[in-house]
Order: C-alpha cells, then sequence, then structure tokens
C-alpha cells in the first residue's frame, strides 16, 4: 500500500467513479443500438458493477478518513 496523500486518493476515487458512470451509460447505449449483444452487455456490465462497489466502498472509507463524512451523525 503506498503513502499517497488521502485528499488525492479520494479525489481519484470519485474521478474513478464518474468514469465507472460513464462507461455503464455508454455500455446501455450500445446495447439499444444493437451494437453488442445481450450476453456481452451483462459480462461488461457486470465488470463495472464491480469495480463500482469496491470504489463505493473505498470513497466511503476515505471520506471518513479526510473528515469529509462522519458514519455516525
Amino acid at each position: 500500500m503506498s503513502r499517497e496523500d488521502p485528499f488525492e486518493y479520494l479525489k481519484k476515487l470519485k474521478k474513478r467513479k464518474k468514469e465507472l458512470e460513464k462507461e455503464l451509460e455508454k455500455l446501455i447505449k450500445m446495447r439499444e443500438r444493437g451494437e453488442i449483444s445481450e450476453e456481452e452487455y451483462e459480462k461488461r456490465k457486470k465488470m463495472i458493477e464491480r469495480e463500482f462497489v469496491e470504489i463505493m466502498d473505498r470513497l466511503v472509507q476515505m471520506r471518513y478518513i479526510t473528515g469529509e463524512e462522519r458514519l455516525y451523525a
């Protein structure tokens, strides 16, 4: 594990979250236009969702560490 600045890491996580959201939107549009099969859509969607869940978990942790958010108000 690197000793990266928690605030910089938080920014990277937020950026990646937005990228994943855009990837999913693009994937949905590709499916709607018939550019990819349903099977390929589900495969890619699952990969994006897995990474999204990991990113969201880290975001919650980093928000707590940086004081951006309290777990229990």
